[in-house]
């Protein structure tokens, strides 16, 4: 986002309009963008940046008060009891039923739907009556009631008719696994953090959903071994099948517990739930414990893979790993792959093209190793992590040389055509140069062999005026050379180039004895030495 904020000049100031549509619109964190500032010798103005600040939270707190408001004048006594740690669904009897701008909202006395709190996705799923079915959009907490949001299309009679009825509810468990497998996840790369990169790790916020997690913590970047030790001790741990379990504890008793993790800025009540994985059920003896309200699977086999997709900066001080476990690493795994596969294509389309080129040239070609494409394969099936993480390693080594490979292939060709180019420059000057009149070239060839035309002017001290044609077969490559004697004859190489390109759709530029274009017109050639001879005739 910075090269397109106006980040210029070094002391220069960014506007506060600036860092805060960065902000706002793009995400990007306020605290990273005064850190990228002051790297550039730069200031953030901040003043302006918190003034569009709290304009936007009062918009935000307008909205809220305009779509909750309602809700808010539910009965005092109004509770409910949340279930979803042990089941997906319930029956429940319906308390209040209250009427929004664009949802109905639902309260029950009983519920197993999540309501998105400390990092973790809310649930979905449906509200049934006998055989009448309603889509449930959405949870949300009102004190102790949780309330269910319905849309405002369901039919409004019917939902009138659901005060104080018997409901069935319902999560959608689809939806609520992955969520699950997520946020054990993210347990699991707290306490490898931990492990490998420090006991002083602390989290600064996470994020769990279906489809991915995002854990900010405190420390330096992370080395690709790090990442790499992080995800095998993840996946030996999720091959270990551990138990996941949980129990409520007075918080007094781990309170001081250094091995219960605990977020000292949160506000904790007299009892805790701490979930824990490994150890013996309900006697704290675990190798992960942390003090959490969110859902979680059973046992670690269930996350199934798990692959980090990210590690990079969101503000000093502060990295932030973006992973996938379960059917999502898996896709994420299959998309790699599949990219690997193009780009792995592409590379040996192009080291190929040049072997041929290489081959025409009578020099040897160049070579690379192959890599199965039965491996390609076995790369989104295989159960074991480490030999899928040794198996993609080998792939990108093979893509890497196959790209170097190709590289090197263009790098001999452009030697082998310099090295030709200069023996036909040479043997094409040779008689030009001494004549000591206005020399006009026309050649087929590449753009070497122009370059080489005008090295060989030049080290030949030739004192007039030349101007060269090369046809590549695709565009004509022009260059024009004025030496002193040209030049005093009033003669520029620039003007000169810049001219004549233009009568075939070309363009180009270069100082007073040295100029280089190129034109598409490929007809114009003879057009050009004409106009290159009345040019250094002239004003010869």
């Amino acid at each position: 986002p910075a090269a397109s904020t106006g980040i210029r000049d070094a002391g220069a100031p960014l506007s506060g309009d600036i860092a805060f549509e960065l902000y706002d619109t793009f995400g990007f964190p306020i605290d990273l963008t005064e850190l990228l500032c002051a790297e550039r010798g730069m200031h953030v103005d901040m003043p302006r940046f918190e003034k569009l600040m709290a304009q936007q939270q009062e918009r935000s707190r307008a909205a809220r008060k305009s779509t909750i408001v309602r809700a808010l004048d539910i009965a005092t006594d109004a509770a409910t009891e949340f279930v979803g740690f042990e089941t997906d669904d319930c029956e429940a009897i319906v308390q209040e039923v209250h009427e929004q701008e664009t949802t109905w909202l639902v309260i029950t006395d009983k519920t197993p739907f999540y309501a998105e709190m400390g990092g973790q996705a809310g649930d979905t799923g449906k509200l049934s009556l006998g055989d009448v079915e309603f889509e449930v959009i959405g949870v949300v907490n009102i004190g102790k009631a949780r309330g269910l949001l319905l849309p405002r299309d369901a039919a409004a009679p019917a939902i009138d008719d659901l005060q104080g009825k018997t409901v069935w509810l319902e999560v959608d468990a689809a939806r609520r696994r992955p969520i699950e497998a997520h946020h054990t996840a993210t347990h699991l790369l707290h306490w490898a953090l931990h492990e490998i990169v420090s006991a002083d790790v602390s989290q600064q916020g996470s994020a769990v959903d279906e489809h991915r997690l995002r854990f900010d913590f405190n420390s330096a970047p992370l080395t690709d071994d790090q990442i790499e030790a992080i995800e095998e001790s993840v996946n030996a741990k999720i091959h270990a099948a551990d138990e996941v379990s949980w129990t409520e504890v007075a918080h007094a008793s781990v309170k001081e517990r250094r091995d219960v993790m605990q977020f000292f800025g949160d506000k904790y009540g007299e009892t805790v739930r701490v979930v824990q994985i490994g150890g013996r059920p309900g006697s704290l003896n675990g190798y992960s414990m942390e003090l959490c309200g969110g859902t979680h699977v059973r046992n670690t086999s269930a996350v199934g893979l798990f692959k980090i997709r990210s590690e990079g900066a969101v503000a000093a001080g502060v990295r932030r790993i973006e992973a996938v476990c379960g059917d999502a690493a898996w896709q994420y795994m299959r998309e790699r792959v599949e990219q690997w596969d193009q780009d792995l294509k592409a590379a040996r389309a192009k080291l190929d093209a040049a072997n041929v080129v290489l081959a025409e040239l009578g020099e040897a070609a160049v070579t690379a190793h192959e890599f199965p494409h039965l491996m390609t394969a076995m790369l989104v099936d295989q159960a074991d992590v480490a030999l899928l993480n040794a198996t993609f390693a080998h792939a990108l080594r093979t893509l890497e040389e196959t790209k170097q490979a190709a590289i090197e292939a263009e790098k001999r060709i452009q030697k082998v055509r310099a090295a030709q180019s200069a023996q036909i420059a040479d043997a094409a000057l040779a008689e030009l140069v001494v004549n000591g009149a206005p020399i006009i070239i026309s050649m087929n060839g590449d753009a070497s062999l122009l370059q080489e035309l005008l090295n060989g002017l030049k080290k030949r001290n030739f004192t007039g005026a030349a101007f060269a044609i090369v046809d590549d077969g695709d565009k004509l490559h022009l260059a024009a050379h004025c030496g002193p004697q040209a030049q005093s004859a009033g003669l520029n190489a620039g003007n000169v180039l810049r001219d004549l390109a233009a009568m075939a759709g070309g363009k180009g530029g270069g100082k007073t004895d040295q100029a280089r274009g190129a034109a598409p017109d490929r007809s114009k050639a003879e057009s050009l030495k004409i106009a290159a001879a009345e040019a250094f005739g002239a004003t010869s």
